[in-house]
């Protein structure tokens, strides 16, 4: 009976403080994520309900990363209230050990990680790829929020842009332009301008560019074969393009390497991406990218399954290590959360580099710093267990 007391007194004792710390972690995220594009998504015409559907997507996204953190800052801070007042050493005292205060937290972590693993499954992929078709849909309709200053683009199907800089004061006003793209028979065009504006109308289904004092190489094709083709030079004070936005239909599939099409994948179809390219040899890409790509799809079924062991992991090491420091509160428990995690998405984000540049397995890469954190969770928590820790 006194078990039981106990069991939903820690369950109860848990539960509001996760909750709170849950969620002041995901809006901190965020934030910061706001932040961080405010200036791309804002002043474009955007309106606020795509803004809220963007926000909603990235925000599905990060729970993964953010109910690991939240366990071990709640574990370190509920642990550590009750070193710190003393009732850890009552209720130890009365015959019940460490570990079994846990697992109530212990059991609700399990149920967590298992909820993880489906909403990571199901929800996730479905949210990335609804993400990635919005942010499609919203280039087109914004090109300028796809253009990376020094960089080539593919703004759409067959068109390439690489601009120096854009305007401060209005995006779409660009300088030192150099377009390449394919007209008809798949004939080759470039132009290269001092400055250009681009003027998107979604009504007649146009991308316009209004170039100025710039030159065109057109490629003309003098007979039935391509090879009987030459260049035209025209040197241009303005010139006015305008180019098709793709219909729906005809939007570049993004089931495409260049689009990482792999995160909107499931276990089942990962699984299956992973056997046809070891069967088959996909002609679409050379062999060195179907390495990369190979990768990359077993690094993110690992992934499946990495952070929902992450999660007990995490509980597994915040208990103990909060009964250990005999501090609650939020302020000391949170810094020395913080340390943990950022040593632990270090190395994950360390590996996860390594495996994408295939330098090491996939599977290794994804579980190395859970290979590192378990054993020294599971040797903290049975040293302080074991008394062995009780030195402060």
């Amino acid at each position: 009976m006194i078990i039981k007391k106990l069991d939903l007194y820690m369950i109860r004792l848990f539960m509001a403080p996760f909750l709170m710390i849950y969620s002041t972690i995901f809006i901190i995220f965020m934030i910061q994520f706001f932040w961080s594009q405010i200036d791309e998504l804002t002043g474009k015409n955007i309106s606020i309900f795509i803004l809220l559907k963007f926000i909603l997507y990235f925000g599905i996204s990060i729970l993964p990363l953010v109910t690991p953190i939240a366990l071990l800052l709640t574990s370190i801070i509920i642990f550590g209230d009750f070193s710190e007042n003393q009732e850890l050493i009552a209720i130890k005292s009365s015959g019940i050990s460490l570990f079994r205060v846990m697992i109530p937290l212990l059991g609700i972590t399990f149920v967590l990680s298992i909820g993880l693993y489906l909403f990571s499954d199901f929800v996730i992929p479905k949210a990335k790829m609804k993400a990635k078709k919005l942010g499609y849909e919203i280039s087109l309709a914004h090109p300028s929020l796809k253009l990376k200053e020094g960089i080539f683009v593919n703004l759409f199907p067959n068109f390439f842009i690489k601009i120096d800089r854009k305007s401060i004061k209005n995006s779409n006003y660009l300088h030192n332009i150099f377009i390449f793209f394919y007209g008809k028979n798949s004939l080759v065009n470039t132009i290269l301008s001092q400055r250009g504006v681009l003027i998107p109308n979604q009504e007649d289904g146009f991308i316009q560019l209004k170039l100025m004092n710039g030159v065109l190489y057109s490629e003309i094709l003098n007979g039935p074969k391509k090879e009987q083709s030459s260049y035209q030079i025209v040197e241009f004070d303005t010139l006015i393009q305008n180019f098709k936005i793709p219909l729906e239909s005809k939007i570049k599939n993004l089931d495409d390497e260049d689009y990482d099409f792999y995160q909107t994948l499931n276990t089942k179809n990962l699984i299956q991406k992973i056997n046809f390219f070891k069967k088959k040899n996909y002609k679409k890409i050379n062999s060195s990218e179907r390495k990369i790509y190979l990768a990359k799809l077993q690094l993110e079924l690992q992934k499946k399954f990495t952070f929902p062991v992450t999660c007990i992991i995490m509980f597994l090491t915040g208990a103990p290590l909060g009964a250990l420091i005999r501090k609650g509160g939020i302020g000391y428990p949170t810094m020395i959360a913080l340390i943990i995690f950022i040593i632990y998405y270090t190395l994950l984000t360390i590996t996860q580099n390594k495996v994408e540049k295939t330098e090491i397995c996939p599977w290794i890469g994804a579980w190395i710093p859970n290979f590192i954190f378990f054993p020294v969770s599971i040797w903290m928590t049975y040293k302080t267990v074991m008394d062995d820790f009780y030195i402060i």
